[in-house]
């Protein structure tokens, strides 16, 4: 199991024991054990249509929030389901999604998604929203990997992602937290018709798994699937992955000397750190913004070169063994007087006055 992946599941286990996240995110657990309850294969594909419709109507929340992924497709704002997606759900069951033809559909790809992964989770993991390639490959590490990002390929590439995710997720005290909510709440809407349970049913596992990458996605990397313009921190650096080195240090003329800094090479530094250790502790005396402000310091720290760009006239090669991840007080102190004390020296004496407990 990677670092990060370890990380990320307590930070979910403690955000569920601590927060409304449970009861926030019940909607979708609610919904997909609704379809999975109510629709019988022996049914005509008209019944099950209707059954479908049906879903989108119920109030699984006291905000009325409805099944907002499906209905908003961006395919068909009127038509929620159709007679062809049912007839393309049959041949999933029959076959498989990787060799089912799904022309004619009126759902998006991620739309479908969620309908399957709830009609038929023994042959596909919900995926409802873009951006999952993201929190994969914070995960598990497939920068390497031409990942798709959208349409049929695109949930394709998740599913042994989403089915790695479930059985690690599975081997975590996790059913009892969960159930707790999710009855009661299942108590309060008898509408629903969704008994009691003991334990995880497989539909709920497998929108587990979604809901685990969403959390990632929201808490963890910050990205809001919602948005059309996000901040693509991540993405730039996954893209220079191979990038070991660039130019930077030249001088510009604009109303005086400037020192160019290629910002590249730094993102590049902290992408790789933090997927060994998601605290991103200093070098110098170990501190970590996260352990100490939890969520806000999440990701946060300077870059500190240790060839200042300052010594050269001309620009230089910087490569990531030049550069090392410092807090913002070593990193003020390696610059003072004219850079008279080297990160090693500065640790030294922070270790000799018992200022720091090194790992």
């Amino acid at each position: 199991m990677t670092e990060n992946l370890h990380y990320s599941i307590n930070c979910y286990l403690k955000r569920l024991k601590t927060s409304s996240w449970i009861k926030n995110e019940t909607y979708k657990f609610a919904f997909a054990n609704f379809i999975f309850r109510n629709v019988k294969w022996t049914m005509s594909d008209e019944e099950i249509v209707e059954i479908l419709k049906q879903s989108q109507e119920i109030k699984y929340t006291a905000r009325d929030r409805g099944i907002q992924f499906i209905k908003k497709s961006p395919m068909d704002l009127h038509e929620v389901i159709t007679l062809n997606d049912v007839r393309i759900f049959r041949r999933i069951m029959e076959e498989s999604f990787e060799a089912s033809d799904c022309t004619g559909r009126k759902v998006s790809f991620t739309g479908l998604s969620a309908w399957a992964g709830s009609l038929l989770p023994d042959k596909l993991f919900p995926i409802p929203m873009k951006k999952f390639d993201l929190t994969i490959d914070y995960l598990f590490g497939t920068a390497d990997e031409k990942v798709p990002k959208t349409g049929k390929q695109y949930i394709q590439f998740c599913q042994p992602y989403m089915e790695k995710t479930m059985k690690i997720i599975d081997s975590y005290p996790i059913e009892d937290i969960l159930l707790k909510e999710w009855n009661k709440f299942y108590l309060e809407n008898p509408d629903l018709k969704i008994p009691q349970k003991e334990q995880l049913s497989l539909v709920d596992k497998v929108w587990l798994a979604q809901d685990f990458h969403l959390y990632v996605m929201r808490e963890i990397l910050k990205i809001s699937p919602s948005k059309k313009k996000i901040k693509k921190a991540l993405p730039e650096i996954q893209q220079e992955e191979n990038m070991l080195e660039v130019s930077e240090g030249g001088r510009r003329l604009i109303q005086h000397y400037k020192i160019e800094r290629n910002n590249s090479i730094i993102r590049k530094k902290k992408l790789l750190a933090i997927k060994k250790n998601p605290n991103l502790n200093c070098f110098v005396c170990n501190f970590s913004f996260f352990q100490k402000y939890g969520e806000p310091g999440s990701g946060f720290i300077e870059a500190h070169h240790l060839n200042p760009l300052s010594s050269s006239d001309s620009a230089r090669i910087t490569s990531l063994d030049e550069i090392i991840l410092v807090c913002s007080n070593c990193h003020r102190m390696l610059h003072r007087n004219n850079f008279s004390i080297d990160p090693e020296s500065l640790r030294r004496l922070l270790e000799e006055s018992g200022k720091v407990a090194l790992h």
